[in-house]
């Protein structure tokens, strides 16, 4: 299919009239069975790079991405089109679930999004050797990698996956951030064959700002003249479930519509608060990370972050939902310039926290290993016999794949090797540093009197030249961040 016939169809079922370049050096790649990854920044479209050829290639488009938000909008937006799409998620019910896999089996879906969590469960392990897989695409593909500033261990098995299909079963992993590092670890993962398609991450319309404050009080205080000034709605990011409350509630008590969101909150909740953004239902939602990265909302005009976040790379991440109308939308970083009685700065304690607790304790390891040498577990099983939460379970489990003292048997169970290695720590403490490297940057970003944006995509690796006008108008944060609060 050359681009001429591609945008005919195109234009018949999705309504577009032409593919940007970009785009279509993506789409003719996967079209001709090649693997590809696509670093590009939010609102790109990358989306329908791989909409389209899963509606042209033979057989079922797997599409893994974390993001239930983004699952439930693309599905939605694709039965629109006559596409069938479905998801599979937690929200729903097993039967509901069930349903969705015999379809798939059947052939009767063209495109289903699935958790990556989900790869754990033994009805889709069984279900996938059935299904007719046309391509596979990895969403937010930054987190396979362990360098990425999201790793999350279940993205590994797409890995698995991925080289258990016939070559010629194209592949495309998308980002909008990722570093030489993890670009690198990624094609690692999925493949030396990987094309990397990286693209130009200037954002000319996010005017970034840092404002500089005494008090966690006076954040509060700010953001309220802010919001009582600017036009249209937006997020305001915290760095815990608790503080979505205390600044949702702050900001009711004086005269501003808002609403808070957090994991925490139910699936009926956050589905009503995800409909509310979208509607403009209120001023600000107040939200933990766990809002914005699946939202397809594109008149967001402010994102404001209570709290410096651990990297350039989560920052670029989160503010990305902001503008993807092409208007002006303002990036606002509040930063409490206190330090505690050791001299480090009071924003930082939260991020150095998250990195500090990144990895289980050592001994934990040694517990797992004891555990597996005794008889093959599940995850399941290894909670409930050492009683430990989920997610260290995972990051455990996840490491001694890794390293090979662990593998994983035909029922899917973990079973210890007998010739194994010792646990390798010292990888672990390479990552840690790796990650302190990352919050020293992000102190950068707040220190910097460079242009912020280009900052931000210096420290992603974007090497993409653009014109001086698109980069001045890229880079509004050398206004004084005063003047956000004179509108």
């Amino acid at each position: 299919m050359n681009r001429q016939e591609a945008e005919q169809k195109l234009k018949e079922i999705f309504g577009f009239a032409h593919f940007h370049d970009a785009q279509w050096a993506a789409i003719e790649k996967i079209l001709n069975n090649e693997r590809v990854l696509m670093i590009q920044k939010t609102g790109f479209g990358k989306s329908l790079c791989y909409q389209f050829p899963a509606t042209q290639l033979d057989g079922l488009t797997i599409v893994f991405s974390p993001l239930i938000a983004l699952m439930r909008d693309q599905v939605n937006s694709l039965n629109e089109k006559g596409i069938v799409a479905k998801c599979i998620n937690s929200n729903q019910t097993p039967e509901e679930n069930e349903q969705i896999l015999e379809d798939a089996k059947n052939g009767k879906i063209k495109i289903l999004y699935i958790a990556p969590e989900r790869q754990g469960n033994l009805s889709w392990q069984e279900s996938v050797r059935e299904i007719k897989v046309a391509m596979v695409v990895v969403d937010e593909a930054h987190c396979i990698s362990q360098w990425g500033h999201d790793f999350r261990p279940d993205f590994r098995r797409i890995v698995d996956l991925v080289r258990i299909l016939p070559e010629n079963v194209p592949v495309l992993a998308v980002t909008a951030t990722a570093t030489e590092r993890v670009q690198n670890d990624i094609q690692e993962q999925i493949g030396k064959n990987m094309t990397v398609l990286r693209g130009n991450l200037l954002r000319e319309n996010l005017r970034l700002f840092v404002v500089k404050v005494k008090s966690e009080n006076e954040k509060k205080i700010r953001i309220a003249e802010y919001l009582q000034h600017c036009d249209g709605s937006g997020l305001i990011y915290t760095g815990t479930r608790v503080n979505t409350q205390v600044y949702a509630d702050w900001l009711k008590f004086v005269g501003i519509d808002a609403e808070m969101y957090n994991a925490s909150l139910e699936g009926e909740d956050r589905i009503r608060i995800e409909q509310g953004l979208k509607e403009n239902r209120w001023k600000a939602i107040v939200a933990t990370n766990a809002l914005g990265m699946g939202i397809d909302k594109p008149d967001i005009r402010f994102i404001i972050h209570t709290q410096m976040p651990q990297s350039p790379i989560h920052y670029y991440q989160e503010i990305g939902r902001a503008g993807r109308d092409g208007k002006p939308s303002d990036i606002i970083l509040f930063y409490n310039e206190n330090v505690d009685k050791d001299g480090v700065p009071y924003d930082k304690m939260l991020p150095l926290s998250f990195i500090n607790g990144a990895k289980p304790k050592t001994a934990d390891y040694g517990r797992v290993i004891n555990a597996l040498k005794n008889a093959p577990l599940g995850e399941r099983d290894v909670m409930r016999e050492l009683n430990m939460k989920q997610t260290p379970v995972r990051t455990i489990l996840a490491d001694l794949l890794e390293q090979k003292i662990a593998v994983r048997n035909e029922k899917g169970k973990y079973e210890y090797r007998f010739d194994a290695p010792e646990l390798d720590t010292k990888s672990f403490e390479e990552l840690r540093q790796s990650k302190m490297n990352d919050l020293d940057a992000m102190m950068g970003y707040i220190e910097t009197s460079a242009p912020r944006m280009d900052y931000l995509r210096k420290y992603l690796g974007d090497t993409v030249t653009v014109s001086s006008e698109k980069k001045r108008l890229g880079s509004s944060c050398v206004i004084s961040s005063r003047t956000i609060f004179r509108k």
